[in-house]
C-alpha cells in the first residue's frame, strides 16, 4: 500500500509542478506550493483507489469460493492428488 501512496504522490507532484511552472507561467515558489498540495491529494487518492481495488478483488474471490462450495461441495477447493509416473 505504501507503494501506491508514493506513486500517487509523485504523479500528482510532477504533473502539477510541470503544468504550473511551464504552462501556467507561475513563479517557482507558487508552483512548488501547488505541487506539494497535489502530492498530498494524489497520494490519498491513489491510496483510496488501491483500497477499493483490493476490496473488489476480495469480494470477487469470496463470491467465487461461495459459488463453488454450494454447487460442487467444495471439490475445487481441495488440491487434486498427483499421479505418480
Amino acid at each position: 500500500m505504501k507503494y501506491f501512496l508514493l506513486l500517487g504522490g509523485f504523479a500528482g507532484f510532477a504533473a502539477v509542478l510541470v503544468s504550473s511552472f511551464f504552462f501556467a507561467g507561475n513563479r517557482p515558489a507558487v508552483a512548488l506550493r501547488d505541487a506539494a498540495i497535489a502530492c498530498l491529494i494524489g497520494g490519498l487518492l491513489f491510496r483510496m483507489l488501491h483500497s477499493a481495488y483490493i476490496a473488489g478483488i476480495k469480494g470477487c474471490i469470496a463470491d467465487r469460493v461461495r459459488g463453488n462450495k454450494g454447487s460442487q461441495d467444495g471439490e475445487d477447493l481441495e488440491p487434486t492428488p498427483r499421479r505418480r509416473v
